[in-house]
């Protein structure tokens, strides 16, 4: 497989994510620091959290072990390296992520195909187990203002195209450089927007409901794409891969504690793209607490007494 030309901008954010990590590491004491305990990392964002809640969770429910807690770490390439390097035992990531971001591969747009190439190239190259997914896809769509996209008429990302250089846009920092992101998006649509903005994933939603700006890359389970009525463009050049989201774990760790592989494969299949949203919605919309949540999912599905 062809691989992706990296921009110098992805190498310098990753290599300041790795330092990050590791002085952030080694304040908290990341790791296993006991037997019969496994370590759950996450990235920066609402899903994340509440995912890695449901995780930890049900090892402890179905499982002697103990969890320790390592949400919130960041972005991609910092949970990563806290897997590989042995700081974490464990997160979820993305399959489309771990395509163009990590292993820096073309874009596959069949998501069996993305999967099984993932899981074979994380067991060679960093003897990690991806174990089967939870069973929603959280794409990264490309989303307007609804009563934006009814004056313009605007349904595709394609019918952006001979506004675009009028038009604001605010990404996240990760999707800004990713070639999964906004460079590769440029690429393979031709266009680019007039204007950019970093922002805080938490933001973004209400900054296009607010038409502070035109455009965010929204993902596609987030709760407030419904909660703010905004419209999900069709990605009609299939630029954006499947992002199937499954927990990836260490394979030493799994040697040890096959049973927490076999906790975690109970979630196969168990949370679509409407459930997940609607977890998402609950803790950015409600104010839930992620471990409430959590608990309440896993117990309304019987996956725990």
């Amino acid at each position: 497989m062809k691989k992706r030309k990296q921009t110098l901008t992805t190498w310098i954010m990753t290599g300041l994510s790795v330092l990050v990590l590791a002085g952030a590491l080694t304040i908290a004491g990341c790791g296993r620091v006991a037997e019969n305990t496994v370590t759950i990392g996450s990235k920066d964002f609402t899903e994340q959290l509440v995912i890695a809640e449901i995780m930890a969770q049900i090892i402890e429910g179905r499982t002697d072990l103990n969890v320790r807690r390592r949400t919130n770490l960041g972005g991609t390439m910092i949970c990563h390296s806290a897997l590989i390097r042995g700081d974490i035992d464990l997160y979820a990531e993305y399959t489309g992520t771990a395509l163009t971001s990590i292993l820096d591969r073309e874009v596959i747009a069949d998501p069996d195909v993305v999967y099984a190439t993932v899981q074979s190239a994380y067991a060679e190259q960093y003897d990690a187990v991806w174990l089967e997914p939870f069973g929603f896809n959280n794409t990264y769509a490309i989303t307007v203002n609804g009563s934006f996209a009814d004056e313009h008429d605007v349904r595709r990302i394609s019918d952006l195209a001979a506004m675009a250089e009028n038009l604001n846009a605010g990404f996240t920092a990760e999707f800004a450089v990713r070639e999964d992101g906004y460079p590769g998006l440029q690429e393979a649509y031709g266009f680019g927007f007039g204007s950019t903005r970093d922002m805080d994933s938490s933001l973004m939603y209400r900054a296009v409901a607010r038409e502070q700006v035109d455009v965010i890359s929204a993902f596609a389970t987030d709760g407030r794409i419904a909660a703010y009525d905004l419209r999900v463009l069709e990605d009609d050049r299939g630029f954006f891969p499947p992002y199937y989201a499954a927990p990836v774990a260490r394979a030493d760790v799994l040697a040890t504690y096959p049973q927490v592989g076999e906790a975690l494969n109970t979630l196969a299949g168990a949370i679509d793209n409407a459930t997940m949203q609607r977890l998402n919605r609950e803790i950015d919309e409600d104010g839930r607490d992620p471990v409430a949540v959590a608990r309440e999912f896993l117990l309304a599905q019987g996956l725990i007494d």
